[in-house]
C-alpha cells in the first residue's frame, strides 16, 4: 500500500506498521516523502494500525495514527488463466522484481518442440514483449530451467536435440527482453540440464544428470561467472555412501543419481533429486529423494547429504523442486509405496545441518507427484505438482506451513499439470504448467491468490 505525506524541511519520515519498523521513507523533493506498507495478501487481513514520524536533528512531529483494514480475496482463488499456443507447455517460472512472469518451455514449430521464453504482465497475464513467445533455438527441445540475476538478465537451461540426434544441454544468458547476450556455458552432448539458479553476483551454477562411463548415471553440474568464465562443466558428482559395513570404505558408481533443481542459500548451493540404490540394509534399488550441499565455487560435496527417509511402507521418493527458505532450503517431490502404486507429494524443511524441521505428507493417490516450490515472505510453503483425481490427472497448487489452500489447475475432463511456481514481491503466485483440451495440449499460467 502507498503511503505518501508532505512534510517541509524533515531530513527523515519514517512509519511503522502495528509497531513494527518499516523501511524509510523515499524524499521526493517539494516536501514530499512517500513510503509503502506491504500488504501480502490473506495473511494480512484485518485491522491495522499505521504512524508516520517525521524528524529534523532533534525535532519530531508525529501524524495521528491511521486505522485501515485489509481484506483480500479468499486463498487458492483464481485471478486469471492465460493459455499458450497450441503444443506448447511451460516448464518453469521467474518472477521480475515489478512482479511479472518469466515463463519457459516449449513452443511447437514445424511439428516439432523448440525451447521457448514468454514474459507475462502480472496484473492480468498479457505477454509483454513485442515478439510474443521467444523461440530461443531452431532445433528441437525445451527451456527446463530459468532463473534471474540481480541485474535483471535472465539465465535459461535448455536442452536440443543435435543432427546426430544427441541430446545436448545448453545454457545461455539472455538479456531482459529474451534476446542472447553472447554468454554461453561450455557443454557437450550425453548430458540433460533440469536447473539453474544465479548468485548474487549474476552467475549462475546449473545441474542435471548424464552417465558417468561406469555403468550408471551422476549428478553433473555446471558453473559460469558472472564475467562470462566457465569453472566447471558437466562435473559429476556421485552418491558413494558407506555401503560396505566391513571394511567401512566407500562404494563409488553402484547408486544412480539425479538432479532436477538447485538453489543458493548463504552462499552454498543445495541440489535437489534422487537416488537409487542400497539406501538401507536388505533394501536393495529404491529411489529416494537426495539434496546435496555444494560449494557454489567449485561444486566440491560438503556436508550433510541428506537422504529421504523411508517412512513406514513409504520406501521410494524423490525430491524434484527446491526453493530457499528462512529456515533452511524446502524441496517437493513424491513418497510412494516399494511397488509404487501409491504415491504422495511430499513437502519438506531442511536445515543447515541437514534435520529434517518440518516435513508435509498429502494424501495418497494413483499418481501423485510434486514438481515445483516457492516460499512466501511470512516462511509460507507453496508446492505444486500432479494428482490423479477422479481418474484424471491435475495440475495442483497447495499453501502449506501456515498457508491452507489448494487449488486445481482444471476441472471436469481436461487433464492438466503444474511444473513451476513463484510469487511476485506481494506474495501472488504465478504457477506454470500446461493443459489438455479437444486432444490439444497448451501452455497455461495461472495468478493463485493467497
Amino acid at each position: 500500500m502507498p503511503v505518501t505525506v508532505t512534510s517541509e524541511g524533515a531530513s527523515l519520515v519514517r512509519a511503522t506498521l502495528d509497531g513494527a519498523e518499516l523501511e524509510p521513507f523515499t524524499d521526493q523533493g517539494g516536501g514530499v516523502w512517500t513510503g509503502a506498507a506491504p500488504c501480502f495478501g490473506s495473511i494480512d487481513n484485518g485491522a491495522h494500525v499505521l504512524e508516520v514520524t517525521a524528524t529534523l536533528g532533534p525535532l519530531a512531529h508525529t501524524w495521528p495514527p491511521v486505522m485501515f483494514e485489509v481484506a483480500t480475496p479468499t486463498p487458492g482463488g483464481l485471478a486469471w488463466a492465460q493459455p499458450g499456443p497450441a503444443g506448447s507447455t511451460s516448464r518453469r517460472v521467474a518472477v521480475t522484481p515489478e512482479g511479472d512472469a518469466i515463463e519457459v518451455g516449449s513452443l511447437v514449430v514445424d511439428d516439432a518442440p523448440r525451447p521457448s521464453i514468454r514474459k507475462r504482465r502480472g496484473k492480468d497475464g498479457a505477454e509483454v514483449w513485442a515478439e510474443g513467445t521467444i523461440v530461443l533455438d531452431s532445433r528441437e527441445g525445451a527451456v527446463d530451467a530459468v532463473a534471474l540475476t540481480p541485474g535483471g538478465q535472465i539465465w535459461v537451461a535448455m536442452n536440443v536435440r543435435q543432427a546426430d540426434s544427441k541430446w545436448r544441454p545448453r545454457i545461455v544468458l539472455l538479456d531482459a527482453e529474451g534476446h542472447e547476450t553472447g554468454v554461453e556455458m561450455p557443454t557437450d552432448a550425453g548430458a540433460s540440464v533440469r536447473g539453474i539458479a544465479s548468485d548474487a553476483a549474476g552467475g549462475c551454477i546449473a545441474v542435471g544428470f548424464g552417465g558417468s562411463g561406469y555403468g550408471d548415471t551422476d549428478i553433473k553440474i555446471w558453473r559460469m561467472t558472472a564475467e562470462g568464465i566457465a569453472v566447471v562443466s558437466a562435473k559429476g558428482w556421485d552418491h558413494a555412501p558407506d555401503t560396505q559395513p566391513n571394511d567401512g570404505q566407500p562404494d563409488p558408481h553402484v547408486f544412480d543419481d539425479l538432479a532436477f533443481d538447485v538453489v543458493i542459500k548463504d552462499g552454498v548451493a543445495w541440489v535437489a533429486g534422487a537416488s537409487t540404490g542400497d539406501h538401507d540394509d536388505g533394501w536393495s534399488d529404491e529411489m529416494r529423494g537426495i539434496l546435496v550441499p555444494l560449494d557454489l565455487e567449485t561444486g566440491a560435496r560438503l556436508d550433510p547429504v541428506v537422504v529421504q527417509a523411508a517412512s513406514g511402507g513409504w520406501r521410494q521418493g524423490m525430491y524434484l523442486g527446491a526453493a530457499a527458505h528462512p529456515d533452511g532450503v524446502v524441496v517437493v517431490g513424491q513418497g510412494a509405496s516399494v511397488d509404487g502404486t501409491s504415491q504422495r507429494i511430499e513437502l519438506a524443511l531442511y536445515d543447515a545441518s541437514g534435520a529434517r524441521i518440518w516435513w508435509s505428507p498429502e494424501p495418497a493417490a494413483d499418481v501423485a507427484y510434486g514438481t515445483g516450490v516457492a516460499v512466501s515472505a511470512h516462511g509460507g510453503v507453496i508446492g505444486v505438482g500432479v494428482v490423479m483425481d477422479g481418474g484424471v490427472l491435475r495440475g495442483v497448487v497447495l499453501g502449506r506451513k501456515g498457508l491452507t489452500f489448494q487449488h486445481k489447475f482444471s476441472s471436469g475432463l481436461d487433464p492438466s499439470a503444474v511444473y513451476g511456481a513463484a510469487v511476485d514481491p506481494w506474495d501472488q503466485v504465478f504457477a506454470v504448467g500446461e493443459l489438455t483440451a479437444a486432444g490439444v495440449r497448451y501452455a497455461r499460467a495461472e495468478f493463485v491468490r493467497q
